[in-house]
């Protein structure tokens, strides 16, 4: 385990201490600072030991402590502390204090109140996810979720009210305390972005969300199921919280913990420390220590006088209990499909149970397990009903659960109409990565009368779950999916450096997303007024998240995905109210490094590839000449000819050059062998490369002319990714390569070890 790690979570544990403890925080919080503030001029093992023997005292401490660190959840103070008390004195000779000492001369673990019998386990929820994220961060700050949309939250004001920041101004202003780069967990100042507020939390600011599994359930709310909620009806943190002894019922004035005891006397180092927890054997006071017991035979070798760390035999106390073997052999691997479980019919006013979680995939038998722990996000999105409990449910698969399941309460709304079709559909995503994606219909009834008894139900359409392609993330992921009318479209958002609302924000376009999309493509080029009326149907959480994460990724320029049902909108260009870059075009594509990848089938799947290889390049040329990329790349040159052109799909080319818009159009509905990269010269349906197995597609929206190619070619086979390339070229001629649209994932970058022709 990570010393930095250890030191990174215990912050954000000290940050969380009155939400934690209550009235009981001032002690730990008096004991834990003294030793933060020793970061820097104490061995970082040494300190981070010394950390976790204490915070391993106080239960809801300790809890929170190892759900940061993202150890399994069933173990507890009471199982450690024996364990990390083994060889405490040794460490204490050999570093002059003991894991408990405060820099000094070292207090050390004091016993329970009278009556107490040490933290409980938690039993709320699940860990965060394992492993630092894409950008290198720690554990600490991986993102988690909530079923619950979040107020604004500042560094070190845990437990009060905030409102977003105002217009050019930083969300963050603590004064002159001390403490606040400790307090930073690693997030810096967010510059000022744009006259838009933020409403998100960062990872590090989360509390821990209630189980889904027990949802309340309310009387269903008038009125649309997504409507921004007003302030009175948004749920305070408090509410959130989780039970730390649901056994009981502590009065207002007592925490619903073990309090710890006030007095803790300075001790001998040399002297073993009172246990924390009854029925522990102690020696008198005064009277040596006792002998070391022998160790087994496999034990390692102390090295440099000293045996293993407290985080050595944590992490290795953590690993039997797993079970883990290093040596293990590979066993079958895991595969996952959505999972949504419904009645085939509703009535308006009534509850639905519905079970949300992953199902075994084709030709699996549910006994496979994830290579590693899985924590999945998944939010739901179900026009014209409410979820008393929450929009987005937390599950994590791992070797005890691989196949887990949540029941979601789900209340269908009042309608009109006798009867309706309505969709529930749900995003899976890891650290802000949507990897998997599926939808069920259901029929709402206005009344019981309407019922058919029909219960055969369709099966979930959608992708499977594929964990094992994750890539890194975009720093905003839009999810665009049908309403229940044509041009009704619900937006929802990911992130891996915020916790996004789980409430979807509706989009209603007034006409068919086609007829919408179509009447502004077919103005044949690129305005100012196109872009604002574009900008106008985004959602406005949108914007807000997005001025959000600009400011937390200064200065590189934010990456935007952008997963759509519907594929005709062009909302890349978008035009931004306050440019970022005001030195180039204020089209989204312009100013964010864009891509957009299609939603809700079969196919394509998810995650977009982040790679791909790029040494076969085949060339749709119908010139007598040779086309610039067989001089300079060794590209296969072709005729638009049909049979031409399904002969060398058929030859699995890495990357195809179509500069015949009526051949490319012929090719559609043809598999394409491999994945390859394709580039349209002329406008042609994008989805359909797509939907045969292209791993990225570029093409107009409208003719553009020649001449963009040699340039993107010689960038991207330099290691650029073609949404870089494509956003830089737009700010350097907007007209002509303003019109290009990358679909693909923005991180895609063509890895070519060919070296060129020339």
């Amino acid at each position: 385990m990570n010393p930095v790690a250890v030191m990174r979570a215990a912050r954000g544990v000290r940050d969380e201490l009155d939400s934690l403890m209550g009235g009981a925080s001032g002690e730990l919080r008096d004991r834990l600072d003294p030793l933060l503030a020793e970061a820097g001029s104490r061995p970082p093992g040494q300190l981070a030991d010394a950390v976790i023997m204490l915070i391993a005292e106080y239960g809801p401490a300790w809890d929170r402590l190892t759900t940061l660190l993202s150890l399994d959840r069933g173990i507890t103070a009471e199982q450690v502390l024996p364990l990390l008390s083994r060889g405490a004195g040794a460490e204490s000779g050999s570093h002059g204090s003991g894991p408990g000492s405060h820099g000094g001369g070292g207090s050390s673990l004091s016993p329970p109140p009278p009556g107490g019998a040490g933290p409980t386990p938690p039993s709320w929820g699940t860990a965060p996810p394992t492993g630092a994220d894409p950008s290198g961060r720690d554990p600490a700050d991986a993102p988690q979720t909530a079923a619950y949309t979040p107020d604004w939250t500042l560094p070190g004001a845990e437990g009060q009210g905030h409102p977003a920041p105002g217009p050019g101004r930083a969300p963050r202003d603590r004064g002159g305390d001390p403490h606040d780069d400790e307090r930073d967990n690693g997030y810096g100042d967010m510059p000022s972005t744009g006259a838009m507020s933020a409403d998100w939390l960062r990872p590090d600011q989360v509390p821990d969300a209630a189980p889904p599994q027990s949802p309340p359930s309310p009387s269903p709310s008038p009125g649309p199921s997504f409507a921004s909620p007003s302030p009175s009806q948004e749920p305070s943190f408090a509410s959130q919280e989780p039970s730390f002894a649901s056994s009981q019922e502590p009065s207002s004035q007592e925490p619903p913990f073990p309090r710890p005891s006030p007095s803790r006397e300075p001790q001998d180092p040399q002297v073993p420390s009172p246990s924390p927890f009854p029925g522990t054997p102690q020696a008198p006071q005064g009277s040596p220590p006792p002998a070391p017991a022998e160790p087994p035979a496999t034990a390692a070798a102390p090295t440099e006088g000293r045996g293993p760390s407290v985080l050595d035999r944590l992490t290795g106390a953590f690993r039997r209990r797993r079970k883990e073997t290093p040596a293990a052999a590979p066993g079958p691997e895991w595969k996952g499909i959505p999972l949504i479980e419904s009645p085939a019919e509703a009535v308006a006013g009534w509850g639905a149970e519905v079970a949300i979680g992953v199902a075994p995939g084709q030709g699996q038998d549910g006994t496979a397990t994830p290579r590693e722990p899985l924590d999945l996000d998944i939010q739901i999105v179900a026009e014209g009903f409410d979820a008393p409990g929450g929009w987005r449910v937390r599950l994590r698969a791992d070797e005890t659960a691989p196949y887990p399941r949540a029941s979601v309460n789900l209340i269908a709304l009042a309608q009109e109409e006798p009867e309706v079709s309505r969709q529930i559909q749900a995003a899976y995503t890891v650290r802000g990565q949507v990897i998997g994606f599926g939808l069920r219909a259901i029929t709402v009834h206005g009344s019981p009368g309407s019922l058919s008894g029909h219960e055969a139900l369709e099966p979930v359409s959608g992708t499977r779950i594929r964990p094992a392609l994750m890539g890194e993330p975009a720093d905003v992921t839009a999810i665009i999916v049908h309403g229940d009318r044509p041009g009704r479209l619900w937006w929802t958002y990911q992130s891996p450096h915020f916790v996004t609302p789980d409430r979807a924000e509706l989009c209603d376009l007034g006409t068919r997303a086609s007829e919408f999309g179509g009447r502004l493509t077919g103005r044949g080029g690129l305005s100012e007024e196109l872009g604002r009326e574009v900008g106008s149907r985004v959602p406005w959480g949108f914007w807000e998240l997005l001025n959000a994460v600009a400011g937390r990724v200064a200065p590189r320029r934010p990456s935007v995905l952008i997963l759509s049902q519907e594929p005709h909108v062009p909302w890349e260009l978008a035009v931004l109210e306050h440019p970022y870059d005001p030195s180039l075009p204020g089209y989204l594509n312009c100013q964010t490094v864009t891509g957009r990848w299609p939603l809700g089938g079969r196919r394509p799947e998810l995650p977009p590839p982040s790679s791909a290889r790029a040494d076969r390049v085949a060339v749709v040329y119908g010139e007598a000449r040779a086309h610039p990329l067989v001089t300079e790349y060794g590209a296969t040159q072709v005729s638009p000819a049909l049979g031409d052109v399904l002969g060398v799909l058929g030859q699995g080319p890495e990357v195809v050059h179509f500069t015949d818009g009526g051949a490319a159009s012929e090719a559609l509905g043809h598999e394409l062998a491999g994945n390859p990269f394709v580039f349209l010269e002329e406008p042609g349906d994008a989805r359909a490369f797509l939907l045969a197995g292209a791993s990225g597609v570029v093409a107009p929206l409208w003719p553009a002319g020649g001449g963009l190619s040699p340039e993107f070619y010689r960038r991207c086979f330099a290691g650029e990714p073609p949404a870089e390339v494509l956003r830089s070229m737009r700010g350097q001629a907007p007209d002509s390569a303003g019109a290009y649209q990358f679909h693909g994932h923005p991180s895609l970058t063509l890895h070519r070890t060919a070296p060129p022709a020339g």
